[in-house]
């Protein structure tokens, strides 16, 4: 891990453990577990002692039936519990091994039958055939299902398409990137596998947009400000739990977002030692030939992918018996720590025509003093040839009077006129396509181009879990993601001072804090800090972005290409950070569970789109590129001064909900949902002042004016 990483990695670590060992909490999920209880007969049974326990923790939560029968669980984490339910005069009844999905509100029946308390029915895994909780339409991959079946780059939001009324077919370009829907231009879906920054999966749920779906990790937001419906961390296999995916949420708990719901639980530690390992390896020497003519090679790409997970109790040191310094973690205290990595390198190589050596030797001669000169003499500027592969002039379709093949390459012309005088488009001497006529020097060559690329991913998944009652516990969740990846620019003729090294880290922390008022009131409460940053200014400090990006049209084939790639984020200086403070009490009242809360959102966007201040410029031909003669220029530029824009913000934007919900059990097949929520969207604030909009006057745009606002 680079430095800055681990010092941020140590950082977060340490607040994370501070507020663990300083909160007082308990649950810190949001699944639920209800139902009615009844004799033979089928009347409802009042005052009922129920009791669930967790089978990986041995956690127990209690509870009484109310006048109707009625009993709930809330903040249940998934897995598997045991219930048991006793009352004088009937017969025990226990449910063994009853399997709890995350984020889900589900239902149980039990039906007692009358004899000795002292006498134990005992049933396994009582399911009831038909879902009568909610409305929602969804689906539970449990960590059996994600780890199994197959996902692109390792990424388990690829299985939100198994969900009905979720639609995404999951195709992949020809270079392996996931292919976007229509109506999604963003950032893509998982093309670094979990490492992506901003992993927008292309997937509508009931015909909604893909920036209308939203991303949860134990119950708190990870979505991107900028992309919407997308996740600024994707999480490992090892360190997921569970995934619920909801195409329909009818819950006013969830709100927000209109289009698919993907919740993660994440993996816990658990009374019981266990761990995993995977290694994953693709390299060249395991890659076929391609046959084809001027291609005859392997495919270079190098592929390592390993992890692993480990978790368990934590023996910590307590007062009680055995001592006021007994050692143990057995239904205290747990760990779960899950580590991936992936290492890619690959040199692939492309083919494309690029100028000759000697027509920049021309160049240099002919126009010393020139721009163009001075940019062919940067360091970096050579374009990483391979090999050069003959070709004639009729393969760019052009005749013997405007080409002519020659050793080295295609002679195209010669430098003609002054600096600073266009030439003019057309055909015959003096003008764009031929300059000075034919002079039996190489203009261009088609070669085959090496393109280096790089990237190292890792992934860091830390959650730990204390049970400091039986009403109060706490669980911390945290994920960094740091990747480094460097790549050649194949547009630009994979030239070094094309180049471009990003170094990212995406990061999540949750504390989640729970209180169990009574058997029929708590109160839930989360906050979670999670975002990215990168600056590529600062990670290419061998780059050049003094050089504009420079094209060359006019030519019968793709446009030769010098300096870095030129566009609103490269490079890119940006930094997502965002804050979310959510507060839900629960409050069983007979046959309601009703549920009030609040969710805060606060969201800080510390960017710059430097890379629009950076110019391009573009020339009709070689020999107008000989002579510093543009056809075009393209720049962001301040429009009071015309000098380069600043464009740095500091954008605040909050998000303020309320909401209450009302799960009213009328029948013991009958549940009606009623909620309400109120959500309020303030005005974007740019904390440095330069928030501006166009202000038409009195004769529209003739008269208009730019005005800061606030």
């Amino acid at each position: 891990m680079r430095k800055p990483t681990f010092k941020l990695f140590r950082l977060m670590s340490c607040i994370a453990l501070f507020a663990m060992f300083s909160i007082v909490a308990n649950a810190q999920f949001k699944a639920a577990l209800q139902g009615t209880v009844t004799d033979s007969s089928g009347a409802v049974v009042v005052g009922a002692n129920v009791a669930l326990t967790n089978s990986e923790n041995n956690r127990e939560v209690k509870t009484v039936t109310s006048d109707g029968g009625f009993y709930r669980f809330n903040g249940l984490a998934p897995g598997t519990y045991k219930i048991v339910v006793s009352l004088t005069n009937f017969k025990q009844k226990v449910v063994e091994s009853y399997m709890v999905n995350g984020e889900t509100v589900q239902g149980l029946d039990i039906a007692l039958e009358a004899g000795g308390i002292s006498e134990t029915v005992t049933v396994t895994n009582d399911v009831q055939p038909l879902r009568t909780e909610d409305a929602n339409i969804d689906n539970t991959l449990s960590r059996a299902e994600i780890l199994r079946l197959p996902q692109v780059g390792r990424d388990p939001y690829e299985l939100a398409r198994l969900t009905p009324g979720i639609f995404g077919d999951g195709a992949r370009g020809g270079n392996g990137n996931a292919v976007g829907l229509p109506n999604s231009p963003g950032p893509g879906g998982s093309n670094s596998s979990i490492f992506q920054t901003e992993n927008q999966v292309p997937i509508s749920a009931n015909g909604q947009r893909v920036s209308a779906n939203n991303f949860q990790i134990d119950g708190v937001s990870v979505n991107s400000q900028t992309n919407g419906g997308g996740a600024v961390i994707t999480p490992s296999q090892e360190a997921v739990k569970e995934v619920t995916i909801s195409s329909s949420s009818y819950s006013a708990e969830d709100g927000r977002n209109t289009g698919a719901t993907v919740k993660v639980v994440s993996q816990n530690g658990t009374n019981n030692y266990h761990g995993s390992a995977f290694y994953k390896y693709n390299g060249p020497e395991l890659n076929a030939f391609n046959k084809y003519p001027g291609a005859a090679q392997r495919v270079e790409n190098r592929q390592k992918q390993y992890g692993g997970s480990f978790g368990g109790p934590l023996p910590f040191f307590h007062f009680g018996e055995g001592g006021p310094f007994g050692i143990s973690g057995k239904d205290k205290l747990f760990f779960y720590f899950a580590y991936e990595t992936l290492r890619t390198n690959s040199n692939n190589t492309t083919q494309a025509y690029v100028e000759t050596a000697q027509y920049r030797n021309s160049v240099i001669t002919l126009r010393p003093n020139g721009t163009t000169a001075q940019v062919f003499r940067t360091a970096g500027l050579l374009p990483r040839i391979a090999s050069v592969i003959p070709r004639t002039c009729a393969d760019i379709g052009l005749d013997a009077s405007r080409c002519q093949a020659v050793a080295g390459g295609l002679d195209l012309g010669s430098i003609t006129g002054t600096r600073n005088v266009y030439l003019p488009l057309g055909d015959g001497l003096g003008r764009a396509n031929i300059g000075g006529g034919l002079d039996g020097v190489p203009d261009i060559q088609f070669v085959n181009l090496f393109n280096p690329n790089s990237f190292r991913g890792k992934q860091y998944f830390t959650r730990i879990d204390y049970n400091a009652t039986k009403k109060d516990s706490i669980a911390v969740s945290t994920f960094f993601t740091p990747t480094l990846n460097s790549g050649a620019d194949t547009a630009g003729r994979s030239r070094p001072i094309g180049d471009i090294i990003s170094d990212r880290l995406a990061f999540s922390a949750a504390v989640i804090y729970n209180r169990t008022i009574s058997a029929t009131k708590f109160n839930q409460a989360r906050v979670n800090y999670s975002g990215f940053s990168f600056n590529e200014v600062t990670s290419n400090p061998n780059g050049n972005f003094g050089i504009p990006r420079i094209e060359v049209e006019g030519l019968p084939f793709d446009r030769i290409r010098f300096g870095a790639p030129q566009g609103e984020n490269t490079p890119g200086i940006l930094s997502e950070k965002s804050v979310d403070v959510s507060d839900t009490f629960n409050w069983i009242i007979g046959n309601h569970a009703l549920k009030l809360g609040t969710q805060l959102r606060f969201d800080f966007n510390n960017s710059s789109i430097v890379g629009g201040a950076r110019p391009v410029f573009s020339f009709v031909g070689l020999f107008n590129l000989a002579n510093d003669t543009p056809i075009f220029e393209g720049i962001n530029a301040d429009p009071t001064t015309g000098a380069p824009a600043d464009a740095a913000r500091k954008y605040k934007t909050n998000d303020y909900a309320f909401f209450i919900q009302d799960d009213w059990k009328i029948r013991r097949n009958l549940t009606l949902n009623i909620g309400l929520r109120y959500e309020f969207f303030p005005p974007i604030n740019d904390k440095l002042g330069r928030q501006s909009n166009i202000v038409l006057g009195p004769n529209g745009l003739v008269d208009s004016k730019i005005v800061v606002v606030k």
